[in-house]
């Protein structure tokens, strides 16, 4: 008969396993990007102002 706490530590890991799926699954069904634009959208927060000046102040228009 097979040992318990090998049996336990394997069941163990299969459930950490499979919750690691699930959550990595679940943190790209989230489209990020498009939050981050909707909240540049709506927020237009004064950080992402200046990052943009300081981004494009040595391109010439």
């Amino acid at each position: 008969m097979a040992n318990p706490e090998v049996v336990m530590r394997l069941a163990h890991r299969l459930v950490l396993a499979v919750l690691i799926v699930v959550v990595d699954t679940a943190a790209f069904v989230v489209p990020l990007a498009a939050l981050l634009l909707a909240y540049l959208l709506l927020a237009r927060p004064a950080w992402f102002r200046d990052w943009v000046d300081r981004l494009y102040r040595g391109v010439s228009r």
